[in-house]
């Protein structure tokens, strides 16, 4: 039987969660998927949580899987990154939208925007998205306001005071099924990381790069180490990556990035530092994958981040296209599909059907992450796994 030790660090994308609720996220969508791929999970230790050496809240916990012929013990650390994107919802809905909206301007003035436009089409649309909710807010609100003005034509105060009504509860409405204010902050959140701006964020960012590498190097070299990044995590994962290469080069480390926006902050003519830990990462040994779906309009579909970025050294990261249809059953893909925040988040999700990549099952799983990445995905039998559930592009790094 072959025995398999890891250490996994868990970085969540933008999401209002606490550290509980992705932990119980992770746990219950890893038990759906065991079965999927022939795996039987068992906790030997319960969530653990700390706040002291990140800045944010941190939980630890371990999974034991056993399949027919292989043990593996998977130990995680999954940083709270919540804790992080709260600071940006606890502002004034009005502070939020503002600053949402100068975050959006300095991307289209950084010229970023338009990179975006050439390196993929749909986050474009993406980038967008927000503008036309809020002028179709404003306009709903002045027809609204012009309406009721005819009706009452002799208050000067009808058609401004109708109109900002109007816009007020077409705000909330947005906020609420839209995710405009989400959407707002995230933007801020990427401004800021881009630009290095809000020293609490960015001191927080840097306890828990700190942190994270100093849980790498504590482990035993016979100890897999993967780190693994979902959405906006991924500007996290590179230069957790590059500061672990900075104790320990020879080691062989793990990247796995999901509906990855990494470029949404990379691409920014400021962020250089970041630019410079995505070329690092390149030039060493790490073995690096990245997931991309057609079916999310938030990640950078057909994208490759050392060749979009104009890094001239390094080896891209295997590219895995996957299509969520083939991994989910009909009901489910039905009731998801035009939730675009559901669907983004379906990286992260339990399958209902085996194909070559799912997030539990590489991370849990007892295929070694080189080995999964020089064989293009999880091993996946013709008979249960759709021909095109995967597409695999650029090299392996073996």
């Amino acid at each position: 039987m072959s025995i398999v030790k890891r250490l996994v660090i868990l970085l969540p994308g933008f999401e209002h969660m606490p550290v509980e609720a992705h932990y119980r996220r992770f746990v219950r969508e890893a038990g759906k998927t065991a079965p999927v791929y022939g795996m039987r999970f068992t906790e030997p230790s319960s969530l653990e949580t700390s706040t002291a050496e990140a800045g944010v809240e941190t939980g630890r916990f371990s999974l034991d899987t056993q399949g027919d012929d292989s043990s593996v013990r998977t130990d995680f650390v999954l940083y709270g990154l919540g804790d992080i994107t709260l600071f940006y919802a606890s502002r004034n809905p009005v502070i939020r939208l503002l600053s949402g909206l100068f975050a959006l301007l300095d991307f289209i003035v950084s010229g970023t925007f338009f990179r975006f436009v050439t390196t993929s089409w749909r986050y474009a649309l993406f980038f967008v998205y927000p503008l036309l909710v809020l002028a179709g807010i404003a306009a709903a609100s002045l027809g609204a306001g012009y309406l009721i003005d005819d009706i009452f034509p002799n208050s000067p105060f009808v058609l401004p005071g109708t109109a900002l009504l109007a816009f007020t509860c077409l705000l909330w409405f947005a906020s609420a099924k839209l995710h405009l204010l989400l959407l707002m902050d995230d933007w801020t959140f990427a401004r800021d990381m881009a630009r290095g701006k809000c020293p609490e964020v960015m001191t927080k960012m840097e306890n828990v790069i700190a942190d994270a590498a100093r849980q790498i190097s504590q482990t035993s070299n016979d100890t897999e180490v993967i780190v693994a990044a979902h959405s906006l995590g991924a500007i996290c994962a590179l230069p957790v990556i590059d500061e672990a290469l900075k104790h320990n080069q020879s080691r062989r480390y793990g990247l796995l990035t999901v509906g990855s926006s990494l470029l949404k902050v990379a691409l920014h003519p400021a962020a250089t530092r970041l630019r410079n830990c995505v070329a690092k990462v390149a030039q060493s040994k790490t073995t690096w994958i990245d997931a991309q779906s057609l079916t999310d309009p938030m990640n950078f579909y057909k994208s490759d981040p050392i060749r979009d970025l104009d890094i001239a050294k390094g080896r891209s990261p295997v590219l895995m296209q996957v299509r969520f249809r083939h991994q989910l059953c009909d009901e489910t893909y039905k009731a998801i599909r035009r939730d675009f925040f559901r669907v983004h988040r379906q990286f992260v999700f339990g399958v209902d059907k085996r194909t070559r990549y799912s997030w539990h099952a590489i991370l849990c799983g007892p295929q070694r992450f080189a080995d999964i990445a020089a064989r293009g995905g999880l091993p996946c039998e013709q008979t249960v796994c759709a021909d095109d559930s995967l597409k695999i592009v650029g090299p392996a790094i073996t």
